[in-house]
């Protein structure tokens, strides 16, 4: 009886086969369309961009994923911007973007990448072993960015020596919680392991020995009236800022070089003519480390023994007793060292380190548990100073 039943009842067996293959149709008709929706997303984010002067392009484009994600291929991606009359060529350049959530793409580009003049050879070279991205938000409005990039490399065209180097790097921005349309605010981060500038030893004292010496970099800063995360020229990006009255404030920078470290806060902005305006709060670990590249060594060396007993009550702020290890060692003669009332005996480097700071405005402070200077870089109009002493000129940004 029970097998006559189960006979005469044949479509019990075939409907989960057919609601598998109903539900199959749908979301392979939902995955196509969604493609198709992306496709047309991408076309007209690059008609747009064209209009604006940068034309993007590939050799061949592919579409895939299927069935939960939507890729996106493109061989021999190009940029070819107008404005700056740069054009930008790369290798391979991959998205992809789960089909429920198509407003977070994550992307990997593969090096080298060039970088010339339009219409002509290629000038300069940036490679990398890892270089991923991810955008929240869509092509035209992005949300929130971060790029990862593995051994990072700039050189020159014919190859030498890098340029810049580091072992990693990475960079997030995002658009911060009290960010509205008429007022942006941007957090940015940005991390540096064995950041290196080869080419900055041509650059005089001391920012030339600095460029070049491997660097590890944390910097947290928040960057008000940005209009936008979109690709734009760097100049263009700041005349932009700079137009409304935009200004990068730095919340928390951390530098170290060896037993080297240096901690700054401030607030940094433009003026009409692109150059740097605003100061910044330094903090210093072995700030003997930097008298050789400050040249400060050479204004201790011929300072009068008058010179440092009037400095006296102001070293004594900075660490008591200074003045007069200094009063003492200053009158000991042409050795350098000498003898301070204690009996003890100071390098003409510490006492170099301490004028120094002295002189730069500098005050004793602790910072990671070390003792530490604080100190305060200035930027007016471009020109770079630490307290009285300037350190160079930065030229203007746009």
């Amino acid at each position: 009886m029970s097998a006559q039943k189960t006979s005469s009842r044949p479509w019990l067996i075939a409907l989960p086969t057919v609601g598998l293959l109903v539900l199959g149709l749908i979301w392979s008709g939902f995955w196509y369309y969604s493609s198709l929706q992306a496709e047309a997303a991408m076309e007209a984010w690059r008609t747009r961009e064209a209009g604006s002067g940068r034309v993007y392009g590939c050799t061949k484009a592919e579409f895939g994923g299927y069935p939960f994600r939507i890729e996106v291929t493109c061989s021999d991606p190009s940029v070819d911007d107008r404005t700056s009359a740069l054009s930008i060529r790369a290798r391979n350049l991959s998205a992809v973007a789960q089909v429920w959530d198509p407003t977070l793409v994550i992307g990997e580009i593969v090096g080298p990448m060039t970088i010339g003049p339009l219409g002509g050879s290629p000038i300069t070279t940036i490679d990398w072993t890892l270089a991923q991205a991810s955008l929240r938000g869509t092509p035209g409005t992005p949300e929130r960015l971060a790029v990862v990039v593995d051994k990072p490399s700039l050189q020159s065209v014919p190859p030498s020596d890098p340029l810049v180097g580091a072992d990693h790097a990475e960079f997030h921005a995002r658009f911060a919680a009290d960010s509205t349309a008429g007022h942006p605010v941007l957090d940015l981060a940005l991390d540096l392991s064995h950041f290196s500038a080869p080419a900055g030893r041509a650059l005089t004292p001391p920012l030339g020995p600095l460029a070049v010496a491997a660097t590890d970099a944390s910097i947290v800063a928040v960057l008000r009236d940005a209009p936008d995360l979109a690709p734009k020229p760097l100049s263009q990006r700041l005349r932009e800022i700079q137009a409304a009255n935009g200004r990068l404030e730095i919340k928390g920078a951390r530098l170290q070089q060896g037993d080297l470290i240096a901690s700054a806060e401030g607030a940094l902005a433009l003026t009409p003519r692109g150059t740097l305006s605003g100061e910044l709060k330094l903090t210093i670990v072995n700030f003997a480390k930097l008298v050789p590249m400050l040249g400060i060594e050479r204004i201790t060396a011929q300072a009068a023994p008058d010179t440092l007993n009037r400095f006296a009550p102001a070293l004594n702020r900075i660490m008591p007793g200074l003045g007069g290890i200094l009063g003492g060692n200053a009158g000991g003669g042409s050795g350098g060292t000498g003898a301070s009332p204690a009996g003890g005996t100071v390098t003409a480097n510490a006492n170099a380190a301490m004028l120094g700071a002295l002189a730069l405005g500098g005050r004793q402070t602790q910072f990671e548990g070390q003792q530490a200077v604080s100190l305060t870089l200035r930027f007016d109009d471009g020109a770079v100073q630490l307290g009285p002493l300037k350190l160079g000129q930065i030229g203007p940004l746009f």
